[in-house]
């Protein structure tokens, strides 16, 4: 600790020292950054374009004043440019006791303002223009219907004479309107005079319009003078100037710009070599600091290469250790599912048999109850009709027939004698039912327990159970073959074909009332053989798929369906260590795919 306080003793004044000349540094650099030689570039780039645009504006007017140019867009055009421009002038920071940003920020707001009064003249001129070329465009035509009324009037002086004052005042105003000058003033004030006394004694007509030949002349007049005043106005627009005055600013800020920024960079070049001193010695002291430290590194790094040795060889067997753990734990998983489904199934079939048995008995019972209930009425029907057969007979006797006739229609005897054997039938009808759920029952009760494996062809056990089941599937759909070639698997073959007649019954019960397509397919991937049973039925709900195999579930109507034929199917599949998967989709089919290990293994 002592070491450490005197070693942060020697350093201490170095350390002031080095950050007084980086805090001095970084001063001259900030004031530095403060100079830029492109703004002032970018400045007299953008006055050299607002003169050249200002000369082509004063051109623009001259050339519409002339009638060269048919409209005012180029005025409009130079005149956006020319009020975007002076706004991108850019000031150099403001600095204290120097007034020249101040100078510059007043002499760009004058020239702004003097351009926005020549705009001003210059919407004037346009205005005023427009009204003395309209004049000007009407004069020649209204002259030349003067002088076709004069002529149409033969024989009569004044009219020939209304003509020729009316060219004369047109040749007046178009002489003062190219080159103004008192004399042509003069001329054009006696046309005009000349020209309203000849307009008395004329048809009203052509007095009319000697009168607007007048007016229009003056109005060339008037504003010729008003176009003329603007035009020499605009030229002296002292744009120029305040141009000049910007310019000779920028130059002066440029020049002191420059002589500060060659004081600066002398002081930054003393203060980096005062710096470099500095870093130098201190670079000596940490040479010599720098072998002591590498000594003791050396030491550290042998130190901590011999834990990090330690902690491999723990981290590796720790890793070991828990790859193995999680083998274990999934292996564990994976036999906790298999036994979990195992119990529940032989708890339901245990279920099943018992259920089965206790339904068994009294169905015998009933069977032969019903049979010998059969042939009793058969006897009782024998000797209803020897009945009738004697009430015939009697019919001498019109009291007693009357009487018998009476009790057979109270007792509604033809009606029973059709009835009773429909209700047997419906009562063998239904014991054959439950007799049909009883032997599902059993066949799923002992499903576990056949226990014979051999090996045995996958194609030939789909066509054994296809066979089986020929009659009912035929009726439904069109089967379509594609089998593959899968190796022999080892397998209970009943308890396969069961498998594969439940699939098909459940295939052909899903068509609806035309004839659908079943398809079978089988094949070996991944050393599994597989076998694929599917429909273009009904298809099934997605909210549906998860229930299929639970025992005594059914989508069919009540009395159509046990629900143990596919829960029977996924015990089969799984006591043959496979799986069961199937896609479905309303009104498009389903698609059962069993996938069988061709070999079992040591656990089931």
């Amino acid at each position: 600790m002592k070491g450490w306080r005197r070693a942060a003793r020697g350093w201490l004044p170095f350390a002031l020292l080095a950050a007084l000349l980086a805090g001095a540094l970084l001063y001259l650099y900030q004031d530095a950054r403060d100079y830029d030689a492109s703004s002032y570039a970018g400045n007299v780039a953008l006055l050299r374009q607002i003169k050249e645009l200002d000369a082509t504006w004063e051109l623009d007017v001259m050339k519409s004043r002339m009638g060269m140019n048919q409209n005012y867009d180029a005025l409009v055009a130079t005149q956006r440019e020319l009020e975007a421009l002076p706004q991108q002038v850019r000031l150099p920071p403001l600095r204290s006791g120097d007034a020249s940003t101040e100078a510059l920020a007043a002499g760009v707001a004058a020239l702004r303002r003097e351009l926005a009064g020549k705009a001003a003249m210059i919407e004037l001129f346009k205005s005023h223009n427009a009204v003395l070329r309209n004049s000007l465009a009407y004069l020649p035509a209204a002259t030349g219907d003067i002088v076709e009324l004069g002529a149409s009037g033969a024989g009569r002086g004044g009219l020939r004479q209304a003509g020729v004052a009316a060219n004369k005042v047109l040749l007046a105003t178009l002489v003062h309107n190219e080159n103004a000058s008192d004399e042509t003033l003069f001329d054009m004030e006696l046309a005009l005079a000349v020209l309203s006394a000849g307009t008395r004694g004329l048809p009203p007509q052509l007095a009319q319009r000697l009168e607007l030949l007048g007016v229009h002349a003056r109005t060339v007049l008037r504003e010729q003078r008003a176009v003329r005043d603007l035009l020499a106005a605009i030229v002296a627009a002292p744009v120029e100037q305040h141009l000049d005055r910007i310019g000779d600013l920028l130059s002066a800020r440029q020049q002191s710009d420059t002589v500060q920024m060659q004081r600066h960079r002398l002081y930054l070049l003393l203060l980096s070599a005062a710096l470099a001193a500095l870093l130098l010695y201190a670079a000596l002291r940490l040479v010599r600091s720098h072998a002591i430290i590498q000594r003791v590194n050396q030491q550290l790094r042998q130190a901590n290469e011999g834990l990090e040795a330690a902690v491999r060889e723990r981290t590796g067997e720790l890793l070991r250790a828990n790859g193995q753990l999680h083998t274990e734990i999934a292996e564990r998983k994976q036999l906790e599912g298999r036994l979990v489904q195992s119990e529940k199934l032989a708890s339901v079939g245990q279920l099943a048999a018992g259920v089965a048995h206790e339904i068994n008995n009294p169905l015998a019972f009933l069977a032969a109850n019903s049979a010998m209930l059969e042939r009793y009425l058969e006897r009782m029907f024998d000797m209803l009709a020897a009945y009738e057969e004697a009430e015939l007979a009697m019919a001498g006797s019109a009291d007693v027939a009357a009487r018998l006739k009476e009790k057979r229609e109270r007792l509604e005897l033809a009606y029973l004698r059709e009835d009773i054997p429909a209700m047997l039938d419906e009562s063998r009808e239904g014991m054959g039912r439950v007799s049909k759920i009883v032997l599902a029952l059993k066949e799923f009760a002992s499903s576990a327990a056949q226990q014979r494996w051999e090996l045995a062809d996958l194609n030939g056990c789909v066509d054994a159970a296809l066979h089986s089941v020929a009659a009912d599937v035929d009726k439904a759909a069109v089967v379509d073959k594609h089998y593959g070639a899968p190796p022999p698997v080892e397998c209970m073959p009943a308890q396969l074909n069961q498998v594969v007649v439940n699939l098909l019954l459940n295939a052909s019960q899903a068509m609806g009332t035309q004839r659908g397509r079943i398809t079978l397919r089988t094949g070996t991937v991944g050393g599994q053989a597989w076998l694929e049973v599917a429909d273009d039925g009904c298809g099934m709900a997605a909210e549906v798929l998860p229930r299929i195999f639970d025992p005594f579930f059914t989508t069919r109507d009540i009395g159509q369906g046990t629900g143990l034929g596919l829960a029977l199917t996924y015990g089969i599949v799984q006591q043959h260590q496979g799986r069961i998967d199937v896609q479905s989709e309303p009104g498009k089919g389903s698609t059962f795919r069993v996938s069988l290990p061709l070999r079992r293994s040591g656990e089931i």
